[in-house]
């Protein structure tokens, strides 16, 4: 894939998927997808794959916020198949985060960094980082 295929494919990610609409998950990656991101690890009992797993951690990480967007803030850089990016994440809190004392209505900014590789058109492999720590000071978990 050139350069400009990969940057307009993470668009998509990031703008249509991590913004919510789960239907272009099948569209831009692989069946075999697979998710690196703490606990979810491929060949584990914790693991999620294709379409169907990247579409079940959106929606897990959108389940608790309101009008969660998500825009690029640095890159995307590509080299070869890989694909290197951060992005900013801003919503207000809903409720319901286990150990949470954040009132629902409180806003949130976190970032995080993306490394995703691709082929064929699709991504193939997603690893994340985020920063979970000023996240959950955030909501008051602690």
């Amino acid at each position: 894939m050139d350069e400009s295929t990969l940057r307009a494919l993470y668009e998509r990610w990031l703008t249509e998927l991590w913004n919510g609409d789960l239907s272009v998950a099948p569209e831009i990656v692989s069946p075999g997808f697979a998710i690196h991101h703490g606990a979810i690890q491929p060949g584990t009992e914790r693991e999620l794959t294709g379409p169907l797993g990247i579409a079940r951690l959106v929606s897990q990480g959108r389940a608790f916020f309101s009008e969660l967007t998500f825009e690029p803030e640095l890159g995307p850089l590509v080299q070869g198949d890989l694909l290197a990016a951060r992005w900013v994440g801003r919503g207000t809190y809903a409720g319901g985060v286990p150990g949470a004392t954040a009132a629902p209505g409180t806003e949130i900014v976190f970032r995080g960094n993306d490394i995703l590789k691709a082929a064929d058109g699709r991504f193939t492999a997603y690893w994340v980082c985020s920063d979970g720590a000023w996240f959950n000071e955030q909501l008051g978990i602690g």
